[in-house]
């Protein structure tokens, strides 16, 4: 039976639960629940009475699984695995029950999942990996996942594991092999764009891009005839990781440019690579630098004592060490007592660059604990405090989350005095010199009280720091440092906005800071930030809602100072007022409803904005959710007419016409949806199948549940969702049992893959593992 048949049949009372295929009479014998067939569900679980298979005969599992290539099942019977391993089992197994080469099957076949559940249990494996193969967590290991990845094909799931791979088990820093393994991969591909990017971030995860590297970029850009404006950018980013003069890359850009049958340009590529870089060129040996990088090669791959003792060899042979060295050795980690042995054994004093490589090492790998221990170790050693230091400390805390707590503002408003008293102000004017670029000054900097005054912002104690935020001020004049970004001017504004009196005050508040002199004039992302502000303040009862007066006034200073208005303009504050519709109590839902309205005017009127469907779809979503079901409904014909629904918009209305009882209206939605061709997702059934338990048509749910959804499409089945829906409106008249039952005779796939407990049910019948097989 088609949906539109199902509709049309449903517009009226429930009827009998009919299907081409089966007789009336039989279906209501399938559907029938005998007293005795409920028991077995409604009996209480009792865990000692599950099956617990042996090791081995999981392993046998994950080795077919493996064979396979069965993902799902590969969850299963880890999880089993890991229960044996680390509960009951714990003291009877002692030997690994699988081999390394077989991990990394597994790893591989998750890997190329690339599903969220799959990397989380990479993650896991890789956790637990020597009490599962005996082995340790190496480069071999993030070797193959990589491959996996990349076998996967999402470029930006490979970006994101690279990126956080020092936060990972053993805090293993990517090494240039797997980086390269990536841009290859992303050259081939044609991803000349995302490649860039990828290069540009890189440097995060504490490996930095080589000539090597950008040989690579430029392949892409060759491969793909990019215009001679990429080009250019990408020797600003050669130029931004301080790369040096190399002739062999000289030539492989000149021969570039031949092939393409570009002479002209090839010698004009060449001219302007040697004059960018050639100043940078480092009069060095060639042996030296040799001997460098066999020091940092052999401290990555060999460790820190194998690497003194390479440096011991070579100062024999007549090698000079220099303090340059201490940086090669501890470059990728954050371990103090590293530093300390390379010290004691080459004589060399460690420098506060060497001491903030370690504070940005253990910053990088989440160790903000052991950062903060670092630091203060250096101020025991003599190190005076410098912004290298600080600054990844100070970022770290004040980034952590949108919502921050007292203590960790407060360490880092601890650390900014510090580096205040190290420069104080008098001695700040009398040194003044300009700065190298990309180099932090010796004091506090502009980039550290933006990120002060960010913290600020989003504290839920603003009022305290609120005195704080004019000292932090008057520091900055005294040491003639100006705002730089206007994400901190729009973070200074969030702080006297939110301690304001009123939505007057607050707006003019918000003024005061923008006319400051010479503060850079706020974009477009500090504007939706001051927006997000203004949607939250509150001040008493007779201000609870939104200004939305207010609100467009901003919006209003946005379009004077030439800021595009985009959707997240109108978002911000249709989506908080769908939010208070949850919160506010029905006296006030008239005023919360009148906001809504105002909102859809200036958004109906601004002759500069094209609304898109994701934006008109939350002002739909915004009136059903404050009561107005016929505003919603107006806006879902305007997007049907229009054609400029989705799967999203169609979930709306229905869940619309759900709340407000509008059955015939529901159907009718339908109805022509079917005419149309469309065909619903997951998300849509779903939504449907609430629709109608929410009207009082349990049973016809269930039937198109068991027989009718996604019957013509192979990818949508009911899935747990599904069945959490029917059991939440079941239990209003006690027939959990009776859904159950059914789920389990249509759908017995489904029924076996279902939690023990859905919604405080109990199934009580399956304990035994299922095979995957």
């Amino acid at each position: 039976m088609s949906l539109s048949r199902t509709v049309v049949r449903l517009r009226y009372p429930a009827g009998s639960f009919t299907r081409p295929v089966l007789r009336p009479s039989t279906l209501r014998r399938f559907f029938r629940v005998k007293r005795d067939q409920r028991r077995f569900l409604t009996t209480k679980h009792t865990s000692s009475l599950s099956y617990i298979p042996d090791v081995g005969i999981i392993v046998d599992k994950i080795r077919r699984c493996i064979s396979t290539q069965n993902v799902g099942a590969l969850h299963q019977q880890f999880y089993g695995l890991f229960r044996m391993l680390s509960g009951e089992g714990k003291d009877k197994h002692t030997t690994p029950p699988l081999t390394e080469g077989e991990i990394h099957n597994v790893l591989l076949s998750l890997a190329s999942s690339g599903r969220h559940h799959d990397l989380d249990m990479v993650v896991k494996i890789l956790l637990d990996l020597p009490m599962l193969c005996g082995a340790e967590v190496g480069v071999k290991e993030y070797n193959v996942i990589l491959r996996g990845l990349i076998k996967n094909g999402n470029a930006q799931t490979i970006l994101n594991w690279l990126m956080d791979m020092p936060q990972k088990p053993k805090n293993i820093t990517p090494t240039l092999v797997q980086w390269h393994m990536f841009f290859e991969w992303c050259a081939e591909a044609g991803m000349a764009k995302l490649l860039h990017h990828s290069v540009s971030k890189m440097h995060r995860s504490g490996r930095r891009p080589t000539v090597k590297t950008f040989e690579i970029l430029f392949k892409a850009h060759f491969d793909t005839g990019a215009p001679i404006k990429k080009f250019y950018d990408s020797l600003d980013l050669m130029d931004n990781n301080s790369l040096t003069y190399d002739e062999n890359f000289a030539n492989f850009l000149y021969d570039g440019f031949v092939k393409l049958g570009l002479a002209d340009r090839a010698q004009e590529m060449k001219n302007v690579y040697w004059k960018r870089f050639s100043k940078k060129s480092r009069a060095t040996d060639p042996e030296v630098i040799e001997r460098m990088e066999s020091i940092e090669r052999e401290a990555e791959q060999n460790g820190i004592v194998a690497a003194v003792n390479l440096c011991k060899s070579l100062q024999r042979d007549g090698f000079t060490l220099v303090p340059h060295i201490l940086t090669l050795l501890i470059r990728r980690t954050h371990r103090l007592d590293y530093l300390r042995y390379a010290e004691a054994e080459l004589h060399i004093k460690a420098s506060l660059i060497h001491w903030a490589i370690l504070v940005s090492n253990a910053v990088r790998a989440g160790d903000l604990t052991g950062a903060l221990s670092i630091y203060e170790e250096s101020k025991s050693s003599g190190i005076t405090p410098g912004a290298p230091l600080i600054h990844p400390i100070v970022n770290a805390l004040c980034t952590t989350s949108s919502s921050l707590d007292d203590a960790a503002i407060d360490r880092a408003l601890e650390l900014y005095k510090d580096l205040a008293e190290a420069a104080p102000v008098p001695q700040f004017k009398q040194e003044q010199q300009p700065q190298p670029e990309h180099r932090h000054s010796p004091g506090p900097d502009a980039n550290l009280y933006n990120i002060l005054f960010r913290a600020f912002g989003v504290s839920k104690n603003v009022r305290k720091y609120f005195p704080i935020a004019h000292s932090l001020l008057e520091d900055m004049d005294a040491r003639k440092i100006e705002l730089s970004s206007p994400m901190a001017v729009a973070s200074l504004a969030i702080v006297v906005m939110r301690c304001a009196s009123s939505f007057d005050d607050a707006l003019k508040a918000y003024k005061r800071i923008c006319k400051r002199p010479n503060v850079p004039p706020i974009d477009a992302k500090g504007y939706q930030a001051i927006l997000s502000t203004l949607t939250r303040l509150s001040f008493g009862h007779r201000e609870k809602l939104p200004s939305v007066w207010h609100y467009f006034e901003v919006v209003k200073d946005m379009r004077t100072a030439g800021v595009e208005i985009t959707a997240p303009v109108y978002t911000i504050l249709i989506r908080h007022l769908a939010l208070l519709s949850a919160e506010l109590p029905r006296e006030e839902r008239d005023a919360l409803a009148a906001a809504v309205r105002r909102a859809h005017d200036h958004l109906t009127l601004d002759p500069s904005f094209t609304p898109d469907t994701v934006l008109w779809n939350q002002l739909m979503d915004c009136y059903q959710r404050v009561g107005l079901f016929a505003e919603a409904y107006r806006v879902w014909e305007m997007l049907f007419i229009t054609g400029r629904f989705n799967q999203a918009s169609v979930a709306i209305i229905i869940d619309a016409c759900g709340f407000a009882n509008a059955w015939p209206m529901a159907a009718q939605v339908c109805l022509k949806l079917t005419k149309h061709g469309f065909k619903f997702n997951l998300r849509a059934w779903n939504t449907w199948i609430e629709c109608m338990c929410r009207v009082g048509k349990l049973d016809d749910a269930l039937k198109v549940v068991c027989l009718e959804m996604g019957k013509d499409q192979p990818n949508i089945k009911p899935d747990v969702n599904t069945v959490k829906v029917l059991l939440s409106f079941a239990a209003r008249t006690n027939q959990q049992d009776e859904v159950m039952d059914r789920i389990k005779r249509y759908l017995p796939q489904l029924w076996h893959t279902l939690p023990t407990e859905i919604n405080g049910y109990l199934i009580r019948e399956r304990t035994a593992v299922v095979d995957p097989k």
